[in-house]
């Protein structure tokens, strides 16, 4: 999606042909240019404190993991990252409007980490298959930009179709992410085992001493694209989630840009041109999510937020 600073006029005229202008309006006719709303991050004077940064420092700062193949992924070799929250990175970069042929600077850390790395301003904004249910204090979530699903990662030749087939069987889960709650909730089984790591979960698997490894679609589209053919997903969608952007509370214009952002990729083919980027083009891209509010407060609270995020590699 090329994204290159306008005017304000320039900005009204294309607020004509955009279904998410503020306004809301399709006609031709271009209003003065004091009086026309911001309708995109490309817009001269942003309003948003975060986008100024950005466009100030030449670079966005992205807060992210670097282990989970299919969503953000870093080489070893390389350092270079992969995956569906890199696509949009570099998306939202274009869309502010940054130069650079590189213009997103990766800091990986756990969810936690990142999220306290938002509120201190070390980084800008904030992804990395993170899942909110509840507020975080002086973050708000932009999204869902990816819609998730808690499923199946099985051995192409074990004859597994279907999630009932796995009832007491072993399932590898990552500890701490919730998935066993939610394995045992559907009544896959109750036959459970955790690994830190979702990569050592695909090493039992292949070695057999599982039956399956049960994590966020997302995750196992790329573990399974890794496997050139050995493993697949089963496709049972276990749990209905998304994948939010974190951005800083107060940051009103911020989000109301990046919520504009996301609506258009999804109308104009960008959004799914960059899914068959990352998981490939054999069937077509799903229906993108629907945006919708998540919870955000802006004061510290004593109440703990339950944030998750997909298994790490």
């Amino acid at each position: 999606m090329p994204m290159h600073r306008r005017s304000a006029l320039a900005a009204a005229v294309v607020m004509g042909v955009l279904p998410l202008a503020a306004c809301g309006g399709g006609s031709d006719e271009t209003p003065a240019p004091t009086e026309a709303p911001r309708t995109s991050v490309t817009d001269d004077g942003s309003g948003s404190p975060t986008i100024d940064k950005i466009r100030q420092n030449g670079r966005l700062l992205m807060g992210t993991t670097d282990s989970l193949p299919g969503v953000s992924l870093q080489d070893q070799a390389s350092g270079k990252y992969s995956g569906f929250d890199t696509q949009l990175a570099v998306a939202i970069a274009k869309e502010i409007g940054l130069k650079d042929p590189d213009p997103v600077r990766y800091r990986s850390a756990g969810v936690e980490t990142r999220l306290n790395s938002l509120r201190s301003g070390d980084v800008d904004l904030v992804v990395g298959g993170i899942k909110t249910n509840q507020p975080q204090p002086q973050i708000a979530f932009v999204g869902p930009y990816l819609k998730v699903a808690q499923d199946l990662l099985v051995r192409s030749d074990s004859g597994i179709t279907a999630a009932a087939q796995l009832d007491g069987k072993p399932v590898c889960v990552v500890a701490g992410t919730g998935a066993a709650q939610k394995l045992k909730a559907a009544r896959v089984t109750q036959n459970v085992v955790e690994e830190n790591l979702g990569s050592r979960c695909v090493e039992a698997l292949q070695a057999g001493r599982v039956s399956a490894f049960s994590a966020d679609d997302a995750v196992l589209r790329g573990y399974a694209a890794q496997s050139k053919g050995a493993m697949k997903v089963l496709g049972s969608k276990l749990t209905d989630e998304g994948y939010y952007i974190g951005i800083p509370a107060r940051d009103k214009e911020l989000r109301r840009q990046l919520e504009a952002m996301l609506k258009k990729s999804f109308q104009d083919g960008s959004w799914a041109r960059m899914y068959g980027e990352v998981y490939g083009t054999a069937e077509p891209a799903p229906t993108p999510p629907v945006l919708s509010p998540a919870p955000v407060t802006t004061t510290p609270s004593s109440t703990t937020a339950t944030t998750t995020t997909a298994p790490p590699r």
